[in-house]
């Protein structure tokens, strides 16, 4: 099959994947004046967080099998063309129910990201080779968490919060028209119908090694969404910081992403993804230990006291082209089901720790209530990572 599949553009995997990325971060250094705007606590506020993460999480258990029953093209082209409006519809949100309901619409777009790691398994020749092909989309697309804040800061310091969901609708049109021309259809051996594609989720689940990097995405993502929802709170509260300088620390996590990404991508082939993911959960307590270290040594400036956290988002970049990689590469032929899956987990389990997250560190807006909470996350990560470790080799030896 791979023989047979033309790869599509590198730059149009990345922006598909990217439109989610820039949804979910653009506008968090607005999340307290806009809770002040719609006259809602911070802890309600944070509802277009989690509530997104758990629509989301929803949206791909249905996104992977339909993609595997219809082919990718057409249900890309669908989600953008409903996230366009969605965004538009967000600007214009007199309240806060009806922000929530068009902001929960955004969440069609995730079908972008997920489709790029069925899209990427679909025309790789095994899992090594696509965990390193996705590893260079998120190397590139990890900039766009890393300056999205930075500039729906200043574009709220400067116009205001709606702004950035002008942004995001304009954006959302670009990868509509480049998706329209330029992406193939890569799913050429479509299920017969949607719900037999649906009976793939128990063989999937009885898999073990499913089950490691299904365990190593989620706590991976959720770290990740446990900083991006604490560090605005932390950040005014603690700091006194303004929304563009909350951006640029937000930018701190995703400037290391991007460099793991760029040692995974040329790496991964040599050293295996069970080597990389230990690496990887590794670095992310160890980026963790040193911010508690500083916070420990009575460091006060929160640009010194949180680069530390930039050594956090590089184990980032190692475990999550990996991961996801390891998920769609199991069963090549339901690498959406597979990646869909995978990724519903992952949003279910984030949307859970944000919750969390946003009613603890509302009631403790300190560094030290932060760190705990990525500490804890970031070591619980390392047990399935170990497993995937040790059974590596095994796996390495026997077809992909």
């Amino acid at each position: 099959m791979t023989a047979t599949v033309r790869s599509p553009a590198l730059i149009t995997l990345i922006l598909m994947a990217s439109c989610n990325v820039i949804t979910m971060n653009m506008f968090l250094p607005s999340l307290p004046n806009m809770a002040a705007e719609f006259e809602v606590t911070a802890g309600v506020m944070s509802v277009a967080i989690s509530g997104y993460l758990f629509v989301i999480a929803g949206m791909q258990l249905i996104v992977g099998p339909l993609s595997d029953w219809l082919g990718r093209r057409p249900v890309v082209l669908a989600a953008l063309s409903v996230y366009v409006m969605a965004s538009f519809a967000c600007i214009f949100a007199p309240s806060i129910e009806l922000f929530f309901l068009t902001r929960f619409f955004q969440a069609v777009v995730v079908s972008g990201m997920v489709l790029a790691q069925a899209i990427v398994r679909d025309t790789a020749t095994d899992k090594d080779a696509a965990a390193s092909r996705l590893a260079s989309v998120i190397m590139v697309m990890a900039i766009m968490p890393m300056i999205a804040p930075i500039i729906g800061g200043v574009l709220g310091d400067l116009v205001g919060w709606r702004s950035n969901f002008v942004l995001m609708s304009g954006y959302g049109a670009i990868v509509l028209a480049v998706v329209y021309v330029t992406l193939p259809e890569t799913n050429l051996n479509k299920t017969a119908t949607f719900g037999k594609q649906l009976q793939a989720y128990p063989v999937l689940l009885s898999k073990l090694r499913f089950w490691g990097f299904a365990l190593t995405a989620m706590l991976n993502l959720a770290i990740f969404y446990a900083f991006l929802i604490a560090m605005p709170v932390v950040g005014k509260e603690a700091f006194g910081l303004s929304r563009s300088e909350i951006g640029i620390l937000l930018g701190m996590v995703p400037m290391g992403y991007m460099f793991g990404n760029s040692i995974t991508s040329f790496t991964v082939k040599r050293y295996g993804i069970g080597n990389l993911l230990m690496a990887g959960r590794l670095l992310v307590v160890i980026g963790v230990g040193g911010t508690i270290v500083l916070h420990w040594l009575g460091v006060t400036s929160p640009f010194i006291l949180f680069l530390p956290l930039a050594l956090f988002g590089t184990g980032n970049g190692f475990v999550m082209p990996s991961s996801n990689a390891g998920t769609v590469s199991i069963i090549p032929q339901l690498a959406g089901t597979a990646a869909g899956l995978n990724g519903a987990f992952s949003m279910f389990f984030g949307a859970t720790v944000t919750t969390v997250t946003a009613y603890v560190i509302q009631g403790s807006p300190t560094v030290g209530t932060m760190t705990a909470i990525l500490m804890t996350i970031g070591v619980a990560g390392l047990f399935p990572s170990i497993l995937l470790h040790l059974t590596d080799d095994r796996e390495r030896r026997a077809p992909a």
